[in-house]
């Protein structure tokens, strides 16, 4: 596990599935432009943490009206 911490208001793919989301939806979202990289290197991307967390937000509530 890296230790490195992002600067602030940036989140990192480890943060996104310690919350719980798999690092393929990541990847998905990635792909299809929905969440941008913003920082980071190829193997440890930083990404915008409000766009990345109202991401979380609607595919948590996906989740559960499922």
């Amino acid at each position: 596990m890296s230790s490195r911490v992002p600067p602030a208001g940036r989140i990192t793919r480890a943060d996104l599935t310690a919350l719980g989301v798999p690092a393929s939806t990541v990847r998905s979202w990635t792909h299809r432009r929905l969440l941008a990289r913003v920082g980071g290197t190829a193997r440890y991307p930083e990404y915008d943490a409000d766009q990345a967390l109202a991401l979380v937000e609607a595919w948590q509530a996906r989740r559960k009206s499922a």
